[in-house]
């Protein structure tokens, strides 16, 4: 068989167990299993496939075609152009946090206080936030075990991120004060859960269920950084940006923007404290 044929039988096998999309999901798979790019794929599709590769990738097929997100069955995927490990333990990065990302960055004074990620999950922001900003002190909070040691493989080299286990601002050996505290909340709102692809429903229920409107995590942050920090940067979900704004302003701080994702849903708060 050739990688021509595999990839033919895996997409048609996709199609009828319902994983979208079919055919990238068998090249991005078979490409993995290989150590090839897609485009090194393309250029090979008249080679035969060895036992071994099919052996290899039969079992990864059958998880992804029951359910299991791609990320997790490749176990890794990419953000912000870093490579980044990722399990069932930890919320799968979108596109719509790189522009968390990138609006931090510019608010970072590079030789100020701390910044502080709450909900780090996999590492992904403060892995993009050290290589871009490596003397700047960051500390990645989150309320999970099993998250914060994946976060750890992520963040290995990067010696200015400390990890702390922590409910939010709870634990008290967190700094004082912080430059920015920037998260990326659990925000779906309960109800809302048993609807999601089934993809989705996969990750962990402690990374998505925002409480019965979404906002039970990110209102208490709102409260408990009032004070602390000069910016908060936050990932909202549809519909929250006026009652998040409304509890920031309520709690000090004054909305500098709120900004629309790559579908045009208000996506991203920012708010500066004068307290």
């Amino acid at each position: 068989m050739t990688i021509l044929e595999l990839l033919e039988a895996t997409t048609g096998y996709f199609t009828k167990h319902g994983v979208q999309p079919p055919r990238l999901t068998a090249e991005l798979m078979l490409a993995d299993t290989l150590g090839k790019s897609r485009m090194q794929l393309y250029l090979a599709f008249d080679q035969p496939v060895s036992d071994e590769t099919r052996d290899k990738l039969r079992p990864l097929v059958k998880r992804r075609a029951d359910g299991e997100p791609l990320e997790y069955v490749l176990g890794h995927t990419t953000f912000a152009g870093h490579r980044v490990e990722v399990g069932p333990d930890v919320l799968i990065p979108r596109p719509d946090t790189e522009i968390l990302l990138d609006e931090v960055i510019k608010l970072v004074d590079p030789a100020g206080l701390p910044v502080l990620d709450v909900g780090t999950g996999s590492g992904i922001l403060p892995l993009a936030l050290a290589r871009k900003f490596p003397s700047l002190e960051i500390v990645a909070v989150d309320v999970s075990p099993a998250a914060l040691e994946q976060a750890r493989k992520n963040l290995a080299g990067a010696p200015n991120v400390r990890l702390v286990e922590s409910d939010l601002l709870a634990n008290s050996s967190l700094p004082p004060c912080f430059q920015i505290v920037v998260a990326n909340l659990p925000y779906i709102p309960s109800a809302v859960l048993p609807t999601l692809m089934r993809e989705v429903q996969r990750e962990p229920r402690m990374a998505l269920d925002g409480g019965a409107d979404g906002l039970d995590l990110v209102r208490r942050l709102i409260t408990q950084s009032a004070g602390r920090t000069r910016y908060l940067a936050l990932e909202l979900g549809d519909d929250q940006a006026v009652t998040a704004k409304t509890l920031c302003e309520s709690a000090g701080y004054a909305i500098l923007s709120i900004l629309p994702d790559m579908s045009q849903r208000d996506r991203v708060l920012l708010a500066e404290h004068h307290g």
